[in-house]
């Protein structure tokens, strides 16, 4: 196995490996440490099934269901694209699951907004544009490390409140009544440390909607500071994906986002499956 860095400290393109779903348990476990170190592992021509992507990502531990509002919610995916998943058709540029689907173009780590975060979230490219539909990455850990010592200390106290009805209200997206009862705002530690690196990094992104204990607008200005420290162009690597591509990222240090493309002109359907640190693995 090669990892090329892609950023320093952030970021790796894997290459080396036969397919990822036929890896051995040593094979696996190096990969496991270089998602460790990297946060972000690209791996390229890993084309899979759902069953087999399924099988791969319970190496890492436990899956989440989607919540009920995802495309294909209730399942261990999270779809993301512009195909019907029942008649195989271009869904409408207007219709609620694309609108659901636009705060994927802000900033943000997975799952953030439920009581048990997540570990990592692996995307699968089945059927990507021509052109657009790129993901953006960003390290947290290099925000935590570039504060002051009493700036980190200062955080290391701190609790976010996490809210997806927030982010979603960002977009003009609203939920049911019925929806809002099953997602109420969870807390969260700010500063999150790796138990293997010890690397510290922030938990941040759309889904962080203010500080516990702290003015609303005081809060809200902390955290729009973080994310433009974690989003400065040093900070931050675009992908254009191929079809078979496969990446794995790290939602404790890593913020993500996706980025325009034309979904009446193209295709595009991403599988997504999400670990949760329900088990810590």
């Amino acid at each position: 196995m090669h990892c090329e860095p892609i950023k320093s400290q952030f970021g790796a393109r894997v290459t080396g490996l036969g397919p990822v779903i036929d890896l051995t348990e040593a094979e696996f476990l190096e990969l496991r440490h270089a998602f460790e170190l990297y946060s972000v592992l690209v791996l390229p021509d890993q084309p899979m099934d759902d069953n087999q992507q399924i099988a791969f990502s319970e190496r890492f531990g436990p899956l989440e269901r989607t919540i009920s509002s995802n495309p294909a919610g209730g399942t261990a995916f999270a779809r993301q694209s512009n195909i019907d998943i029942k008649t195989g058709q271009a869904i409408p540029p207007d219709d609620h699951r694309m609108m659901y689907q636009k705060a994927n173009m802000l900033w943000h780590a997975d799952s953030t907004f439920k009581a048990t975060q997540s570990l990592c979230s692996i995307l699968s490219a089945r059927e990507v544009p021509e052109e657009g539909g790129a993901t953006e990455f960003a390290s947290t850990c290099s925000v935590y490390e570039r504060l002051s010592k009493s700036e980190q200390a200062e955080l290391g106290h701190l609790e976010v409140k996490h809210d997806i009805i927030y982010s979603r209200q960002i977009v003009g997206f609203e939920f049911t009544q019925k929806q809002r009862e099953e997602m109420p705002p969870v807390r969260h530690p700010l500063v999150q440390t790796n138990p293997v690196t010890g690397r510290k990094s922030l938990l941040i992104g759309a889904h962080a909607k203010c500080i516990v204990g702290w003015p609303f607008e005081k809060g809200r200005a902390l955290l729009d500071r973080l994310e433009s420290m974690a989003i400065e162009p040093d900070n931050t690597f675009s992908h254009s994906w191929k079809t078979g591509d496969l990446i794995v990222w790290d939602n404790r240090s890593a913020l993500h986002r996706a980025t325009p493309y034309d979904t009446v002109k193209y295709r595009r359907l991403m599988q997504r499956t999400t670990v949760s640190l329900a088990v810590n693995s």
